[in-house]
């Protein structure tokens, strides 16, 4: 089970990187895709149809900050993100369970 509190911490990092990264509205856009994302895994009923475009989405940010930072500080960030990584690799494991 997903801790709420360490998912919401790991959140705001990531915002902070993405937003001195890659800037403000990108975060915001970022914090968006991953709270539609957790709301779509609690209703079954928009959950396959609407998880896939805010997966991409995340995974898009996360590649674009992996070319803008080093190596190390990459990894770094994945590392203080685990949560939330852990619950993206849920979700792709479940969404085709719901087809």
């Amino acid at each position: 089970m997903i801790n709420l509190e360490v998912f919401r911490l790991e959140l705001n990092y990531l915002k902070q990187v993405v937003g001195k990264e890659l800037g403000n509205k990108d975060a915001r856009k970022l914090s968006e895709a991953i709270t539609a994302l957790v709301t779509c895994f609690l209703s079954p009923a928009t959950y396959y149809s609407l998880s896939f475009p805010y997966i991409e989405a995340v995974e898009q940010y996360l590649s674009q900050i992996q070319q803008k930072i080093e190596l190390h500080e990459y990894k770094l960030l994945l590392n203080n993100i685990s949560t939330i990584i852990t619950f993206i690799e849920k979700v792709k494991t479940e969404v085709p369970k719901c087809c």
